[in-house]
């Protein structure tokens, strides 16, 4: 009895997704390329807000404003290769003043999964 019933549990216990990649290695960053407020515009033609405050080291304050997740805040870990999590979405510095903020979508009718890129600009 004891088996099934662990098996049962094991099927039904969700695995913990990370909020940082295996291997992701973290270095100090410099708070510049970081710091401020980045614009977007979604696939809607929705506003996009990204705002990083306190860059210290490789920790920074971020919060996403968006039409169709709202407002999420999380304090982020940079790693050595330019990018963060934020909820389900991955930030990426691509270049001075450029970013990209990747959301993975999931229909909830079909379970199709689609990926929304929004490129971002650091407002001066």
């Amino acid at each position: 009895m004891a088996d099934i019933m662990s098996i049962l549990q094991s099927a039904y216990a969700a695995a913990p997704q990370s909020l940082i990649a295996p291997g992701s290695k973290f270095a100090k960053v410099d708070p510049t390329k970081w710091q401020g407020t980045w614009t977007g515009t979604d696939d809607r033609k929705q506003p996009v807000t990204v705002s990083i405050t306190k860059v210290s080291g490789f920790r920074a304050n971020v919060t996403v404003t968006d039409a169709s997740e709202g407002l999420q805040s999380a304090r982020t870990f940079i790693t050595t290769n330019n990018t963060f999590r934020i909820a389900d979405s991955q930030f990426a510095l691509t270049g001075t003043g450029k970013a990209t903020l990747t959301t993975i979508v999931t229909d909830p009718t079909t379970g199709n999964q689609s990926r929304l890129t929004v490129p971002l600009t650091l407002k001066k």
